[in-house]
Parts: structure tokens; C-alpha cells; sequence
């Protein structure tokens, strides 16, 4: 008797997971067969700080008939990342029918001057070197032109080499500690030294005299540069073609003739 009532017990347990094996497989048949195609992706959550027209997003998106159930976020996310103006993208579905998308953009820095057809064109680029703009877009530029060097023109989305993009992380701590004298900058030279080192020599949109200080650009330093340039253009020196403050010295050199 007992072994009886195992087999039956047995019996009973297998036709059990029988049973829950096929609910399981007809309700992913339902779901793939009639329910999944009828989950069409009907709102949009758009949260970024980019501005973007619907025309504008739905082109980015792509989405090309994906349903909700279809559509895969991450492949989503990084086509929303191939774009040069984007820093970092987010996606999000929520059933039955939402999309939500958190979009951000690389902030523009600094601009750099390039020749095309014999005429300057602006491009400008974000605090890691990208491309985010060639031309001059919808906005005038107003950032510190970066020059000096031969740049090749570049492309959207194309990066600096390392050297400028270190001067770049410089400079984009300096917007983020001291927004003014950020605004004070109008141009930065890069004037190579050998092979991989450099000095710049900064112009400030206030005074119209150049200086040149060390490759370490901070806040302490281009304070104490428009400092020293405050108290030369406020003095009796005449005209000044530049001044020098490298190795912690502070020289100038007059105009020829004044």
C-alpha cells in the first residue's frame, strides 16, 4: 500500500509541473502572438537640457516600428549616445505604453578657428574635447577661442588630442569654480616648448595686453595674471606688447618706440 501511494503522489506532483510547464508556454504564446504586437509605444517622457523638437527626437530615436515589448533600451540609449551633442542618455520603458527618456548634453566650453575656403569657421568643443558644433550654429559663440597650434578641421563628434584636452579639464574647472573670471578670458595661446610641453599666454576680453603664464591653468593663476595685468594698464608704463609671468616673475615688454 504504501508503495502505492508514492507512485500515485508521484504521479500527481509530474502532472502538476505538466500542467503549470504548459500555462506557462500558452502565456508566452499569447503574449508574443497577440498581446506584445498590440503594445504600441503611445508617450514619449522627454527630461533633458537639450532643446528638441518632437520631429527632432523621434528622428534621433529611430524607432522604426518597435513596439514596447520590442524595443530594447540599451540599443536605444547608445544610438542616443552616437550623437555628438549628447553627453549621456537614459531609457526607461514603463508599462504598457511609455517611454521615458533622460537626455543630456555635452556643455559647450571652448571654440577653436579653422580655415575653409580661405574662411574662418568656428568649431567648438566640450569640457573631454568632442565636437559638438562647426560653424556657428543657431547661438553666437562666446567662449574662449583656443589657438596656436595647426588644428586639422575637425569633425562632429572628432576629439582634440590630449595635450589640448588637458588645458580644456582646466578650464572647465575653472567655469565651474569661478564663472567671472572665466568670462574674462577671450583667447588662449598655446605656445609649444620642445617636443610635449607648452606655455600659454592668455588675452583677457578687459585689457587689450597679452600675457603668458605657465601650462597649469588655475583659478590662483589667472587671478593673479589679471592682477598684474590690472596694475600694468592702470600705470605709467607706457605701451606694453605683453607680459610674462612664468616661473613665478613678473616682466613686460613695452611696445617698440612708445
Amino acid at each position: 500500500m504504501t508503495v502505492i501511494r508514492r507512485s500515485s503522489r508521484l504521479r500527481v506532483f509530474l502532472l502538476s509541473v505538466v500542467v503549470v510547464l504548459l500555462l506557462l508556454f500558452l502565456a508566452e504564446l499569447v503574449w508574443e502572438m497577440f498581446l506584445s504586437p498590440r503594445l504600441v509605444i503611445r508617450k514619449i517622457k522627454l527630461e533633458s537640457d537639450l532643446s528638441l523638437s518632437d520631429g527632432q527626437l523621434l528622428e534621433m530615436l529611430n524607432l522604426d516600428g518597435d513596439t514596447w515589448a520590442s524595443l530594447d533600451e540599451l540599443n536605444v540609449q547608445k544610438h542616443l549616445e552616437s550623437y555628438p551633442v549628447v553627453r549621456k542618455a537614459r531609457v526607461v520603458k514603463v508599462f504598457p505604453d511609455t517611454l521615458k527618456l533622460y537626455i543630456y548634453r555635452r556643455r559647450p566650453l571652448a571654440a577653436a578657428l579653422f580655415n575653409t575656403d580661405g574662411k574662418p569657421v568656428p568649431a567648438v568643443f566640450d569640457e573631454e574635447g568632442y565636437a559638438v558644433q562647426i560653424g556657428t550654429g543657431s547661438e553666437p559663440v562666446n567662449l574662449p577661442i583656443i589657438s596656436g597650434p595647426s588644428f586639422t578641421e575637425p569633425s562632429l563628434g572628432s576629439r582634440l588630442p590630449d595635450s589640448i584636452c588637458a588645458i580644456l579639464r582646466d578650464l572647465s574647472k575653472m567655469r565651474s569654480e569661478d564663472l567671472h573670471l572665466f568670462a574674462l578670458i577671450s583667447e588662449i595661446e598655446i605656445i609649444p616648448q620642445g617636443n610635449e610641453n607648452y606655455d600659454l599666454k592668455l588675452y583677457m576680453n578687459h585689457i587689450p595686453i597679452p600675457i603668458l603664464v605657465d601650462h597649469n591653468l588655475t583659478v590662483e593663476s589667472v587671478r593673479q595674471a589679471v592682477l598684474v595685468l590690472d596694475v600694468l594698464a592702470s600705470g605709467n608704463n607706457g605701451a606694453i606688447e605683453e607680459a610674462d609671468m612664468r616661473g613665478g616673475h613678473v616682466v613686460y615688454r613695452p611696445v617698440e618706440g612708445s
